[in-house]
């Protein structure tokens, strides 16, 4: 017989414990609402955890998911939530930078002037056309922020606003908006730049996004645009750092985490529901029941309460769809990894520890994706190489450094992830060591990860880091799939509150906001600012 903890003991239990939970679990908390939140893991954050994975160095954190976000301050969840109380403070990033095989190197950082001048030193076309283009981004790029913020089902009046003066802003604008959502980066970069530096960089920050030969990933091309927009930053202690202010937000405000408490069934009726957990045991939810974890399980959790037809879309929903995923390489080091090759070079006092380092050419990146999505490992690495240690020397002893290194990768590859495991590892090592030479040498110990054992840590199809891909099909009240877009189920009292519903991934914490406000709504709270009160 399955025990069952206390019929009334929770009003809400939400199914997830990343950082989309946790910010739902704390704005519903505030609003006096009894929350649990269940994680099936032994620790807090998911996609935004930061643990000492590496076994013999406990003083090295981490950050094998999310380590640097452009959408959290935009959006003001840390604001709302006051996490400045609760320890959350982040540090401004020093921007996105592209290294050459002969010592150079291109720094997008926040000041665009400088950008633009560092851009001049490879191309004066390229340097006029960048200007040209960030002005225009950032106004579809106000438009991002205001939808965000916003309800999917319904466009804000900041959403309309932001759109006429998007639509007023001339050609190009209404020119880059219609092809942001119709050809692919691939095709926009090459139309718009002529230097591999301002190629090489366009490329390395739009493949997080999406593959570059998708028709609608274009949308890429406005990626750099946002360190001049909003900015990026890095939370002390690494993205684990937001996650544990998040957690004791919750916490004060009279919630609970439970942890190590995988969910395998959700049962909705009468006046809330049930999750049944792996040891069998039952927990009641008398309001409510949030599924902050990747949609695509969800039915299967609900079974025959959730309609088929909503079911089989959801379930449908597209996750690392192409066969591209991510291969990341996160290490201890005993030492402070350098770039002697490209130091030198830089005149103007940039330490390029400090930016997010992307390598590889345009072609580079494209071929790699077109090789992972056959299931080939590629042959030629490129890859992104965050030395996290460098802005918050937290995150590791004095004059050691922990770092993430990931490149394009097969989710499934040919011959399967035991056979290609070593060799994607040497390939990507082999590449980065160009470029830091002591990247082995210093190395303590690796924490490394392949799509799939994303999927077995956090649940996410496929090891998608957005749950669900970032393509035109899947945004607004589209996401995660139609009939599904605002965060109420068809199932009464079953919600989702993940980065599968809008406005999607990233860490914004906003789909957890949007969720308890809706949430709130439906129980009869008036606003999130009454709720608080």
């Amino acid at each position: 017989m399955h025990s069952v903890e206390g019929a009334r003991q929770h009003d809400v239990v939400i199914v997830g414990g990343g950082h989309n939970g946790l910010v739902t679990g704390c704005y519903l908390a505030r609003a006096g609402l009894r929350v649990l939140v269940l994680e099936q893991r032994s620790w807090l954050g998911g996609m935004a955890a930061s643990q000492p994975f590496v076994e013999g160095a406990p003083e090295h954190i981490l950050s094998p998911g999310a380590w640097e976000n452009v959408y959290f301050r935009a959006g003001g969840v840390g604001r709302d939530l006051e996490l400045e109380r609760y320890g959350h403070r982040d540090l401004d990033s020093a921007g996105w930078a592209w290294l050459g095989g002969a010592g150079e190197s291109l720094v997008v950082q926040a000041d665009l002037g400088k950008t633009i001048a560092d851009i001049r030193r490879f191309s004066v076309k390229d340097a006029n056309t960048y200007a040209e283009l960030t002005e225009a981004a950032i106004k579809i790029l106000e438009i991002q922020d205001q939808y965000g913020l916003s309800n999917p089902t319904r466009l804000s009046r900041g959403t309309i606003q932001a759109v006429l003066r998007a639509v007023a802003g001339g050609r190009r604008v209404r020119s880059l908006l219609a092809s942001a959502l119709t050809t692919t980066a691939a095709d926009g970069i090459d139309g718009l730049f002529e230097s591999d530096a301002v190629r090489g960089i366009f490329a390395g920050t739009g493949s997080i996004l999406a593959p570059l030969t998708v028709d609608g990933s274009a949308i890429a091309v406005l990626a750099p645009s946002m360190i001049h927009h909003q900015g990026a930053v890095r939370p002390v202690g690494g993205m684990g750092g937001l996650v544990a202010a998040l957690e004791r937000c919750l916490l004060a405000h009279g919630g609970q985490v439970r942890l190590d408490s995988e969910v395998v069934a959700i049962r909705m009726g009468g006046r809330g529901g049930s999750v049944e957990l792996t040891d069998g045991s039952v927990i009641r939810a008398g309001r409510a029941v949030i599924a902050a974890c990747p949609a695509q399980r969800v039915p299967d959790l609900v079974g025959d309460g959730f309609p088929a037809d909503i079911a089989a879309r959801i379930r449908k929903a597209p996750a690392n769809s192409t066969g591209l995923g991510t291969f990341t390489v996160n290490v201890a080091l005993a030492g402070r990894l350098e770039l002697p090759h490209h130091q030198p070079h830089r005149a103007d006092g940039i330490d390029l520890r400090r930016p997010a380092l992307y390598a590889g050419s345009l072609e580079d990146v494209v071929a790699a994706g077109e090789q992972s999505a056959r299931g080939e490992v590629p042959d030629q690495a490129v890859f992104c190489l965050g030395i996290l240690s460098a802005i918050d020397p937290s995150q590791a002893p004095a004059g050691q450094d922990v770092a993430q290194l990931y490149g394009p990768a097969p989710v499934d590859p040919v011959g399967g992830w035991d056979k290609w495991r070593d060799e994607a590892q040497r390939r990507l090592v082999e590449k980065v060591e160009q470029f830091t030479p002591e990247f082995s040498a210093l190395t303590i110990g690796p924490f490394v990860e392949t799509a799939q054992d994303i999927a077995v840590r956090t649940g996410a199809v496929n090891g998608c880091i957005y749950h669900i891909d970032n393509v035109p099909t899947r945004l607004g009240p589209m996401r995660p799939a139609a009939g599904t877009g605002g965060y109420r189920t068809p199932v009464d009292g079953l919600y989702l509150g993940s980065a599968s519903v809008h406005p999607g991934g990233g860490v914004s914490g906003l789909p957890g906001r949007h969720c308890a406000e809706v949430v709130l709504k439906d129980l009869g709270y008036r606003s999130r600012k009454s709720a608080a009160r």
